[in-house]
Parts: C-alpha cells; structure tokens; sequence
C-alpha cells in the first residue's frame, strides 16, 4: 500500500511561504536536504506520481515534502524541531508549481490569487472545495505547521484535535527531554492512504504516523501510530516496526538513526527487564522433538500464512464495499441536498418573474398614460379657453362701462375746473386792477409793491 505522509512544520510565520519544486537531476531535496536525519530522504517512496518540494519563506528553508498528485496528500515530510515553531495563519494556500512545473509562481499562494494565472488548477493537488459536503477537512499532522494544503490530510474535527494534542504532548515529555531541549531533533510525519476518497478525489487516510530521530553521539529513535478509526488510540512503536507497518522496503532514517537504538526510556526498561529475568534451565531436546516442532512451526506458519490472507481479502473486500457505500451515500445526499435548494429556490424565481412582469406592465400603461395627456394636453387647454371665453367677455362689460363713466365724468369734471378756475383767475385780476384804480383814485401813492 503506498504511505502518504503529512507534514509536521516546524517554523511558521504570519506570511506567505515561498516554495519551489525540486526538478530531476538535484540530489535529494537540494537545499532542503538539512532537514533529514544526515541529509538523506526516506527511502522506498519512489512513485512517478510524486513531487518534492522544498518550502521556503524569504530564504529560509522551513520543510521538505514529498506530495502525492494521485492521492492529493503528501507522500511524507520532514522538519527539524524549533522553540519558535508556529504562528498565525489566514486560510488554506495552495503551490501552483505542482500544477504547473513551468509555472513562476514560486509560493504559495489563495487560491483566488492564483485562479486566473495558473491553468488547470486542482488538477494535482487538493483545493478547499474539495472537501466541501463532507465530514472531514484538511488538518495537518501538526497543528502549528503552515496551512498550506500540500501538506494536510482529509481529517476529522475530532481526531485533527485529538492528533494535535498527542503530537504536543509527545514532543514536550518523550523528546525534548532526552535530546537536549530540541536540538538535532529531526522529525518525520505522515499518513498511509486508505482505499476511500472524498469526492472521488482526496484519500481518506488509513493512518497516520509519526517518527523521531535525535541526532545525538547516542541516537535513539521513535515512532508512533494513530489510527483514524480509533481517536482516543495511540500505538508507541520502534522505527523499525513503523517501516514494517508502511512495507515497501520503506528506511525512514539513514543508519536506522544509530543503528536502530530505542528510546532511553524504552532501553532502560528493557535492560532492567532483562537484568531481572532469571535465565531458565537450557534443555537439549531429542530428535522426535525437534521433529516435532518443526512440522509444528512449518503447521502454524502455513495456517497464519492462510489466515492472514483470507482477513487480508476480507479486508479489502469490506472496504471495497463500505468504500463504495460511502461514496454513493455521500453523492446521494450532495445530489437530494442541491435538488432540495433548486425546487426551494424555483417558488422564489417564479413570483420574482411575475413581480417583474407586473411592474413591466405598470411602466407600460404610466408611460401610455403620459402619452396621451400629452397628446390631450393642447386641445383641452384650448377648449376651456374657448368655453371661458364669453363668461370672462361678459363680465367684463360692467368693468368697462364703470371705466368709460369715469372717464366721462372725469373729463367732466376737468372742463368744470378748468371753466371754475379760469373766471376765478380773470375775478382776481378784475379785483386787483380795480383795487389799484381806486387806491390811486383816493391819493394813496404807495404802488402795490409796498
């Protein structure tokens, strides 16, 4: 079964992370190599549909990963443990190199920045829509690791929480403890695919898993495996025994890490165990009974071998059938869920369309409406001022007689006055001349100027 890995990140900062791919011909992951135990990857994860890439920000390695474009999860990666590992992230962000090699858009970036610029986009890599409808959603084997989709894994809400708090709690009490508070500490996380995809695209994983490696005089190793259907579960295993469990000839550490050496806990352990023990008594047995023991051994092999392939096809079958029952459940409800919003939203369309149409027809007869007082604007006017006409001219006779009187009376009385005021003047004159007359008629010789 091909292991998918998820990445436990290491430093992660509030921006973007620049990341390239590592093309053919560069040895390992180029200038990524540091974070492995030596320098050198995994081996045994050899695919054709698997790219590595080797994430950056400002020219600062922050972690290799090797990404599955058939799965759409990460094969595995790698990171080196930092005190300042962390920070706060806005979003998933996506690598557009992986859909386009050629791309020169070398880090990640939104998905709506990118849409437009990189052609194919979610071809080989997952997008947030799709783990739309689904119980899952994208979560990273570490939880402080940058959120980038090539490195998340469909998980759900309650094991992504549960897998965070196990992974916190294994650094902060088994590792930094023995490997002096961090440093030399190279870690490998990851996740083996299952026969199940989210919408028919994303693989559910099976498990995931992670190892240790303390670079010390005195290496040591550890491995631990969670498995997705058990969220309270953890196995605490040798890295030997995890690359057992992944198969494929997998050698996660180069030089099993100092030649496979345990935990100094698990090592104490054991070499207290086996000072302890009592060595029984050593006894040789006889010919039938080893003949015995080796038709019992080749017995009880061929039955386990048997055994183990008939709950091997179980297994396969069950998946294959509980596979395919989930993803018909789940098309099933996505398909009743769209139908479901489509016939609620037809009663809307329907009196939107009809409100429409009546305020079209409202427009229609205010606009012929307008029209027509236009059109009756003019005659109307004039009809009215035709009707009013012998009414105002009527009326308006007494007006004028009243006028024409008293012009006449006032040309009357202008002739009277005219009349009045001229005897008045000539009986001013008569009375001046005749006062003058007789003053000098009397002997008075003042002139009238005195």
């Amino acid at each position: 079964m091909t292991a998918a890995v998820l990445l436990l990140c290491l430093a992660a900062l509030p921006c973007a992370l620049h990341a390239r791919l590592v093309h053919e011909g560069e040895d390992g992951f180029s200038e990524c190599n540091d974070f492995f135990h030596q320098g050198v990857p995994p081996q045994g994860f050899s695919h054709p549909a698997n790219v590595k890439i080797c994430q950056r920000y400002q020219g600062d390695k922050h972690y290799a990963t090797l990404y599955s474009t058939e799965h759409k999860i990460p094969a595995y990666s790698a990171f080196t443990y930092q005190e300042d590992a962390g920070g706060a992230w806005e979003g998933w962000m996506l690598e557009p190199q992986v859909d386009d090699s050629k791309s020169t858009l070398d880090e990640v970036s939104k998905g709506s920045d990118v849409s437009e610029k990189v052609a194919g986009l979610g071809t080989n890599q997952a997008l947030e829509e799709d783990y739309a409808s689904t119980d899952y959603q994208p979560g990273p084997l570490y939880h402080r690791a940058p959120p980038a989709l090539t490195s998340a894994v469909p998980l759900t809400s309650d094991f992504k929480e549960k897998w965070a708090a196990d992974v916190d709690l294994l650094i902060k009490e088994k590792l930094l403890p023995h490997c002096e508070n961090g440093e030399n500490l190279h870690l490998l996380a990851g996740a083996v695919p299952s026969d199940t995809k989210i919408n028919d695209k994303v693989t559910i994983p099976e498990y995931v898993w992670l190892a240790a490696c303390c670079n010390l005089p005195e290496a040591w190793s550890l491995g631990v495996i969670k498995r997705t259907g058990d969220v309270d579960g953890l196995d605490q295993v040798t890295v030997e025994e995890l690359e057992n469990q992944l198969s494929g000839g997998v050698k996660l550490f180069s030089n099993q890490c100092g030649g496979g050496a345990l935990h100094p806990e698990r090592r104490t352990t054991s070499e207290a165990s086996t000072q302890t023990e009592e060595e029984p008594p050593v006894k040789t047995p006889g010919a039938f009974s080893r003949c015995f023991q080796f038709l019992f051994c080749i017995t009880y092999e061929i039955i386990k071998s048997v055994l183990c392939l008939v709950w091997f096809l179980f297994k396969q079958v069950g998946n294959l059938i509980f596979g395919r029952l989930y993803w018909i459940w789940t098309a099933l409800t996505t398909y009743i869920f769209a139908l479901s919003k489509v016939l609620l939203n037809i009663p809307c369309d329907v009196l939107r369309v009809f409100a429409n149409i009546l305020c079209g027809f409202v427009r229609i007869l205010n606009n012929a409406l307008s029209v027509v007082c236009l059109i009756l604007r003019l005659p109307t006017r004039f009809l009215c001022d035709m009707a009013s006409f012998p009414y105002y001219t009527i009326c308006a006779i007494p007006e004028v007689g009243i006028d024409i009187l008293s012009g006449v009376w006032g040309v009357f009385m202008l002739g009277f006055s005219s009349v009045f005021g001229a005897f008045g003047g000539s009986f001013s004159v008569a009375s001046f001349a005749g006062s003058s007359v007789f003053q000098r008629l009397i002997g008075q010789s003042e002139g009238y100027e005195n």
